[in-house]
């Protein structure tokens, strides 16, 4: 008897010891898992100048699209709401939070450099995405605005009558696309057509409300004007309501930047003359690769996705 319980015992012990050790493989093989999925995935800081702009909004959501392509890519979104304080605050969480790339849609050309230069000190890529920054080390991708206002130059040239007079209205002022755009439109106009007189400039923010209510102040003031070039086409947008309010559309050639749906219905109702298409779309799919690639210690050069005319002879090309 006393044999027989000693047995018993001895094959409980082994059981529980092999029972115990099964176990212990078992968490270590889940851990050991755990730990692999997470070394595969990375973040991306994806600092938005502001999701009420239509076409960065648009960029935006191209942008999250094409990064669930990837693997393992996690973004991390931030609305500036276009306030620069607000966007250097949005770098500097995603610093704190040590995200493995930084993407921004520059709000102002000086102000961020700063805050490229830390993500430069912790050690995380930057991407200057659409527009350049000052300074600090980083890598671009989007388009030469520089292109932008030449391409609305070259419609000019070849479109308005001799003489012309012309309002600009530019985008926000501090932004480097901004004054790349104006100079590409005054420089080369000036160039060709010396004789064409820009009589009036100001800055419409980027907004469809403010170029409505600037142009509304410009019919006012001038009796005669030949076009309205904008920096982009929200403003052009709201010139045209404006001057369909005030029944002033006819003879005057509006311009734009962009290309947005509606931009590309009113050149197609012949109530806009121009825009610069830029392609969104594919800025959003190289920034994805690149941040991609940024995030997994890879190298990669700066991107730039040519502007493209747009106008009556071609709209139904680009319309969806």
């Amino acid at each position: 008897m006393k044999r027989l319980i000693t047995v018993v015992v001895t094959l409980t012990m082994l059981l529980t010891l092999a029972a115990c050790s099964s176990n212990t493989s078992s968490d270590s093989g889940a851990a050991e898992n755990d730990a692999q999925t997470e070394g595969t995935g990375y973040q991306v800081g994806y600092a938005n100048l502001a999701d009420s702009d239509v076409n960065c909004r648009l960029t935006k959501e191209y942008f999250l699209e094409y990064a669930k392509q990837y693997e393992g890519m996690e973004v991390l979104a931030s609305d500036a709401q276009n306030q620069i304080e607000k966007q250097i605050a949005d770098i500097e969480n995603f610093i704190a939070q040590g995200v493995d790339t930084i993407i921004a849609l520059p709000l102002d050309y000086e102000a961020l450099t700063p805050s490229v230069q830390a993500a430069n000190e912790a050690g995380i890529p930057f991407i200057a995405f659409r527009a350049q920054i000052s300074g600090g080390d980083y890598v671009y991708c989007g388009s030469n605005d520089e292109d932008a206002g030449k391409l609305q130059a070259e419609y000019c040239i070849e479109n308005l009558p001799e003489n012309a007079k012309v309002l600009y209205m530019s985008g926000t002022l501090g932004m480097n696309h901004t004054t790349l755009r104006m100079n590409g439109f005054k420089d080369l106009l000036a160039a060709e057509r010396p004789d064409v007189t820009i009589i009036a400039e100001q800055d419409g923010n980027y907004d469809r409300a403010k170029g409505m209510q600037i142009t509304e102040d410009w019919i006012q003031s001038y009796d005669e004007f030949d076009a309205i070039v904008c920096a982009n086409d929200q403003m052009a947008l709201g010139a045209i309501e404006a001057l369909k309010g005030a029944r002033r559309l006819e003879g005057v050639q509006v311009l734009g930047v962009d290309a947005v749906d509606d931009a590309l219905v009113a050149i197609k109702a012949g109530e806009m003359a121009m825009s610069a298409f830029q392609n969104a779309n594919e800025q959003a799919k190289a920034c994805a690769e690149m941040a991609s690639k940024l995030a997994q210690g890879e190298s990669v050069e700066d991107i730039y996705i040519p502007f493209e005319a747009v106008t009556k002879d071609n709209v139904a090309e680009y319309m969806k």
